[in-house]
This record gives structure tokens, sequence and C-alpha cells, in this order.
């Protein structure tokens, strides 16, 4: 008895879910393809330009993930790179260190 309530649950189950799957409809295009469709059909040569000026930025953004390296990952210590970035931002600054003329030192 307990067998065949399973098996009845089981076969209804299975028809209401191909039932349910067979009446739901595909979705429409968003509008946002149809604007990109349309402004192909325009004008093609900008639209590639556009798609080619994003892939451009994409690259950018993929170049600057990696950053620099100091060596960290070979053993160059912290303190190492500490010091050598105050003293890159010490080379930048206008007033930092280096000879001066002595026409500055007045």
């Amino acid at each position: 008895m307990q067998k065949q309530l399973t098996l009845v649950l089981f076969i209804f189950a299975t028809v209401t879910v191909i039932t349910v799957i067979d009446s739901i409809e595909a979705a429409p295009f968003s509008p946002e393809r149809q604007l990109y469709l349309d402004q192909l059909e325009e004008d093609p040569q900008s639209f590639y330009e556009l798609v080619a000026q994003y892939n451009k930025l994409k690259e950018l953004e993929n170049k600057r993930a990696y950053g620099l390296d100091f060596g960290l990952s070979r053993g160059f210590s912290g303190s190492q790179t500490a010091k050598h970035l105050m003293g890159m931002a010490a080379a930048n600054y206008a007033n930092g260190p280096g000879r001066r003329r002595r026409s500055e030192q007045a």
C-alpha cells in the first residue's frame, strides 16, 4: 500500500512538473538589447568603435590589477619595501632630496 501511494504521488508530481514546464513561455529580449540592435542598424561603424573602446578599457583594468612587485614574494622584507616607497615618494616631491643649486638656496 505504501509503495503504491508513493508511486502515485511520484507520477502526479512528474506530470505536474512537465505540465508547468510545457506551459512556460520564453522571456522576450530585454529593452537594452533592442537598443543595441537599433543602434547597430543605424550606424554600425560607431557602434563597433564603442565596443572597441570598451574592450581597450577592460584590458587596461586587467593590466592595472597586477600592480608593482617589490619582491615580497621573493623574500624582500617589508621594512625594505617601506624604505623604498618612502625614498620614491621623497624623490618625486618637489623639495625632496638631491643636489640643490646655489641660486635656489638664497
